[in-house]
C-alpha cells in the first residue's frame, strides 16, 4: 500500500470545494486518495494515463493535480510538460523512486511539490492545502478579463479573445502569456518571471524565444506593433501590458 489513511480536518475554506485530478495508474491508490480529498471537502476526479490526465485538465479545469511520476503511456514529467504548455495549475508529483535526479527534474518540468511513496495521505493533504493558499486569489470574473473599457477581452473559458471587437486567434502558448500579463496588468514582470509562470521553466526558454512570442502577441494585439502601447517593454528587464 503507498498510502496510508489519516483523514483529519486537514483542508480549509482555503481548498473547501476545489477540484482535485487524481493522475496514477494504481486504481486502488486513486480510490484512497479520492476518499481522503471528498471526506476533506474536495471533489476529486481521477486520470489513469497521461493523456487522460491532458483531457481531464483541458475539460474538467481543476484546482490542482496530483501527478504519478510512473506511468505507461506517457511519464510523468512529459504529462507536466505539456500541461505547463496551457496552464499554471498547481502540481504536487508522487513517486516511488525519490532519488535527486528525479526531483531535481520534477521541478525542472514544471512541478509546485514532491511527494515520496509510501506516505500518510495526512501529509498529502497539507501539501495541498499549502499549494492552493500560494495560488492567487483572482479578483476577476471566472468567465472573462474585460480591459481597456471593452478594448481587450479574453474569455478564460473558452480560450478566445477579442481586440477592438475583433477575434484574434492566439496559440495556447500566446494564450497563457497574455492572461498572465492581464491578470498582472501595470506591473514589470522580468524574463524569468514570464518564462516560469507560462512554461514552468525559467532556464528551459531562452530570451529570445519569450522575445518571439511578445512579437507574435503585439502583431495580434497593438495597432502598430512596431509602436506598441499596451504590451511595452522595459529593457533589461521584461515585459507589462498597461491596460486598465
Amino acid at each position: 500500500m503507498t498510502a496510508q489513511m489519516a483523514i483529519g480536518p486537514i483542508l480549509t475554506a482555503t481548498t473547501d470545494h476545489a477540484t482535485v485530478l487524481v493522475v496514477d495508474d494504481d486504481g486502488d491508490l486513486i480510490k484512497i486518495l479520492a476518499l481522503a480529498f471528498e471526506r476533506a471537502g474536495a471533489r476529486a476526479i481521477a486520470a489513469t494515463s497521461g493523456v487522460q490526465a491532458l483531457r481531464q485538465t483541458f475539460e474538467q479545469r481543476p484546482d490542482l493535480i496530483v501527478l504519478d511520476l510512473s506511468m505507461p503511456d506517457m511519464d510523468g514529467l512529459t504529462v507536466c510538460r505539456r500541461l505547463r504548455e496551457l496552464s499554471d495549475v498547481p502540481i504536487i508529483m508522487i513517486t516511488a523512486f525519490a532519488d535527486i535526479d528525479n526531483i531535481t527534474n520534477a521541478f525542472a518540468a514544471g512541478v509546485d511539490d514532491f511527494v515520496a511513496k509510501p506516505f500518510d495521505t495526512s501529509e498529502l493533504l497539507a501539501r495541498v492545502r499549502a499549494c492552493l493558499r500560494r495560488v492567487p486569489q483572482d479578483t476577476e470574473s471566472d468567465e472573462s478579463l474585460v480591459l481597456g473599457k471593452g478594448d481587450l477581452v479574453i474569455d478564460l473559458r473558452r480560450h478566445s479573445i477579442w481586440v477592438r471587437q475583433r477575434t484574434i486567434h492566439l496559440t495556447r502558448t500566446e494564450f497563457e502569456l497574455l492572461v498572465y500579463l492581464a491578470r498582472n496588468r501595470g506591473r514589470i514582470l522580468t524574463h524569468d518571471n514570464l518564462k516560469s509562470a507560462v512554461w514552468g521553466d525559467a532556464d528551459g526558454v531562452g530570451h529570445d524565444s519569450l522575445k518571439q512570442f511578445i512579437g507574435a502577441l503585439r502583431k495580434k494585439i497593438e495597432l502598430d506593433s512596431r509602436h506598441p502601447q499596451w504590451l511595452v517593454s522595459e529593457h533589461g528587464v521584461g515585459y507589462a501590458l498597461l491596460v486598465d
